[in-house]
């Protein structure tokens, strides 16, 4: 958000400054400081103009700004920041001159002014009829973060982030308002600088010999949090119905930093490093006590004396021999500079995060670029975006269900004590990973699989973005915004035959490649008039196009001669199987908004939006998803002039929206290969249908309620909202039992409701403020 508002700042210095200045003769230079007028400490982003020219520009970190080219004479300097006051000062301008402009804080307007990202533009936060949450990244990225979802939990009422485990850069869980769908995904939808991001895993789904595989690590580690300048969480459909049929579960905007304008060139570095272990550790017995207590069973009769013969002497700590204190370093590097005109920002980021247990990891090498440019007297905007990352991940085995067979924390828990973690092979004299029998039993030594199994993960990330923005006349603009989101994720597992999981298979190996590819269009135009009083509109208009490819190839063997290839070699083993796989699917959208406002109490939004959508039947692809919302600014009525509150709103909005999170084809018949039948000597492969077509296939569709007030007290230095939501999901896209006899037992239908409501609570407090110490504290609660 503070980006944003950057970039907005830049334009208000273009905007302001109207006066041509084709009969003067440039000849002088202002320059100066800007400070806060109660703490002294410079002030950032500050739009300085010089009155009566074209001449200004932003404030840098330091406070200092430079205008040149500015005619000789006596001018006025005014500066103006948001959140504010905006005194003018009195210079003269011959051989150079220098100024130091002071600001006042006006909390009033830090709290109803401020500028928050929304879909496809930004709206002033005191015009916002939607429910919108923001989180400021600067205080939101505290200690060392691995993505994004750690920076939104306990941050945003109503916002549910589940860690799918503890691993590092692991994937969460985020519901916005609880779960909409039953079969299709309740995942929010990610925009990043304007273009929504295909969210899907960027690797093969992991393996794991008994039971259901662990999820996914988050393929939104390709973000270093330190890019980010702010978040913005679009909760209810007034606020979501402008995205349409991707936003049932929420939109999630993330806003990236840009270069200062204005600020002369900066670097900088930023080393982080920490160090972690388990929290708590389970009550084990020890190897001794172990054997005590079965000796006491044999001594009561319970057991046979043939349960002491198997008992080792040996005490190990299986919980303790699997973890370890794991270090983690992240590295930031940053450039940037700028001027009013011209802007850039280059970062680059290397974090390594070792888990907790053995040979399990999280590496990120990640760079990105951006940068603007204003062109014609700032009428033209260019602006693009570009980020790489290289993550590579070290996976370890354990499931995703209970059970008495598994993974590493399975066996950690039922291994014997008494059993040390190696012996000395009595044939070889080597020293190897002791278990219980050499072939493919379920116990397993956990520090083996932990060491023995490979399970490595590499995914080669680009997004970016190039965006023009046009105005065409002052009151009309024009914007063009290209996108492209490309994710190349391989997975190598090798499972050796000195390991009992490998045993079974005599050695088993594979790999899998896995892309994802999605491109966008996005095409607007924005009216907005500008009247005499305090009364506003605008409208924007536009068009996207989404698509979206999706393909993946992968190989295993089994029955190797040795452990010396690993994955590296498939061809070694004496058995062989491939597979390959590839969907497509498009989005195509047209959208509308108007907002308006009358005597900056009354403000109303509306919405509608028309998405067609390949993955339905023929007649079903196309949906309209309105949304209607208003708010009424009581606190500016005049019989609460006296009151306790410093800002009083109340929101009222209602919407409509669709989900299409289902796999592409599922309303065809679809066809699959199947066994291999003898034609004379040469076998040949068969080919069936393995899906039931469903032509009637429609949107699951969510109609939502929602009911706000919002609050300030002692000049906004309290501020909070209290909201209720109602949410009605029907058309459930499910998978249904279908009568026989058929192509298959099922298929996917529009079946079922489900209906969420909720109560949402915010409060946050500015406890403290004094030159060079600020304590700001906040709460969240929700009960649905």
């Amino acid at each position: 958000m503070a980006e944003v508002r950057r970039f907005l700042l830049a334009l208000v210095v273009g905007l302001l400054c109207t006066v041509p200045l084709s009969a003067q003769t440039p000849t002088g230079t202002v320059t100066g400081r800007v400070v806060d007028s109660t703490t002294q400490q410079p002030l950032s982003d500050v739009s300085v103009v010089v009155e009566g020219t074209r001449r200004g520009a932003v404030t840098g970190p330091d406070g200092t700004f430079t205008i040149g080219g500015v005619p000789a004479g006596t001018h006025t300097v005014r500066a103006r920041r948001i959140g504010f006051s905006s005194p003018s000062q009195v210079v003269t301008v011959a051989d150079g001159a220098s100024v130091t402009v002071t600001l006042s804080l006006d909390r009033r307007a830090i709290a109803l002014e401020d500028v928050v990202t929304v879909g496809y533009g930004t709206q002033r936060r005191e015009a916002i009829t939607g429910s919108v949450a923001t989180i400021d990244a600067s205080q939101a990225n505290v200690g060392i973060q691995a993505n994004v979802n750690q920076m939104i939990e306990g941050r945003a009422p109503g916002v549910n982030v589940i860690q799918n485990s503890g691993e590092p850069g692991a994937g969460a869980q985020i519901l916005i308002r609880g779960g909409t769908s039953i079969t299709a995904s309740n995942e929010p939808l990610y925009v990043i600088d304007g273009i929504p991001i295909n969210n899907d895993n960027t690797e093969a789904t992991g393996f794991t010999p008994d039971r259901t595989p662990p999820l996914p690590r988050s393929p939104l580690n390709l973000l270093n949090p330190s890019d980010i300048a702010s978040i913005s969480i679009l909760k209810d459909a007034a606020a979501t119905a402008i995205y349409g049929s991707r936003a049932a579960n929420g939109v999630i905007l993330i806003e990236t930093k840009k270069g200062p304008a204005g600020g002369g060139n900066q670097i900088e570095y930023e080393v982080q490093a920490g160090t972690s272990s388990p929290a708590k550790h389970l009550s084990e017995l020890s190897g001794d006590q172990y054997r005590a207590f079965v000796k006491a069973e044999v001594d009561s009769g319970n057991l046979a004396a043939s349960a002491l013969t198997p008992l080792g002497t040996a005490s190990t700590n299986w919980e303790s021999v699997i973890t370890r204190s794991a270090p983690t370093v992240n590295h930031n590097l940053s450039f940037a500079g700028g001027s009013a005109d011209t802007r850039y920002r280059a970062s680059l980021n290397y974090m390594n995060q070792e888990g907790v247990v053995l040979n399990n990891g999280f590496q990120r090498l990640q760079g990105r670029l951006n940068g603007s440019q204003n062109a014609f007297d700032g009428k033209l905007r260019l602006q693009a975006n570009l980020t790489g990352s290289h993550v590579n991940n070290d996976y370890i085995l354990f499931d995703n269900t209970g059970g008495f067979a598994g993974g590493i924390f399975i066996n950690a828990l039922i291994f014997d004590p008494t059993k040390p973690v190696t012996v000395v092979d009595p044939v070889s004299q080597q020293t190897v990973y002791y278990e219980i029998g050499p072939g493919s039993q379920a116990v397993r030594n956990p520090v083996a699989m932990a060491n023995q199994v490979a399970d490595n993960g590499k995914t080669i990330r680009a997004l970016g973005n190039f965006s023009a923005d046009y105005d065409i006349f002052s009151a009309l603009t024009a914007r063009v915004n290209l996108g492209a989101d490309r994710a190349s994720g391989n997975r190598a597992t090798y499972l050796p035959i000195a390991n009992p999981i490998g045993a079974q298979f005599s050695g088993w190996a594979r790999q899998i490649n896995h892309d994802n590819t999605s491109r966008t269009l996005q095409t607007q135009l924005t009216f907005h008039p500008q009247f005499s009083g305090t009364e506003t509109f605008d409208l924007l208009g536009g068009y996207e196009f989404n698509d979206y490819t999706q393909n993946e190839f992968g190989a295993q063997s089994q029955g190797f001669l040795t452990d010396a290839f690993g994955f590296n070699n498939l061809g070694s083993g004496t058995t062989r199987t491939d597979y390959s796989w590839r969907q497509d699917s498009r989005l195509v959208s047209f959208f509308t908004r108007a907002n308006a406002s009358l005597r900056d109490k009354y403000f109303i939004t509306g919405v509608l939006r028309r998405d067609g959508s390949s993955r339905f039947g023929v007649g079903n692809k196309w949906a309209l998803f309105p949304a209607i919302s208003g708010s009424w600014r009581i606190s500016q009525e005049g019989f609460m002039k006296t009151g306790p509150f410093s800002d009083l709103r109340l929101r009222a909005g209602w919407g409509k929206q669709g989900n299409q999170a289902i796999a592409p084809y599922a309303s065809l018949q679809t066809l699959c290969t199947g066994n291999k039948y003898p034609f004379g000597d040469v076998p040949a492969t068969g080919v069936s249908a393995c899906t039931n077509a469903n032509p009637n296939l429609k949107w699951e569709e969510t109609a939502s309620s929602n009911l706000a007030l919002d609050y300030g007290l002692l000049s906004n230095r309290l501020l909070g909202s209290v909201e209720y939501y109602v949410k009605n999901t029907r058309d459930l896209l499910l998978t249904v039992n279908v009568p026989q006899p058929a192509v298959v037992s099922n298929r996917l239908e529009n079946v079922g409701k489900i209906r969420n409501s909720g109560l949402e609570f915010s409060l946050d407090g500015e406890i403290l403020s004094r030159p060079g110490l600020n304590w700001s504290a906040g709460v969240v609660y929700s009960h649905d």
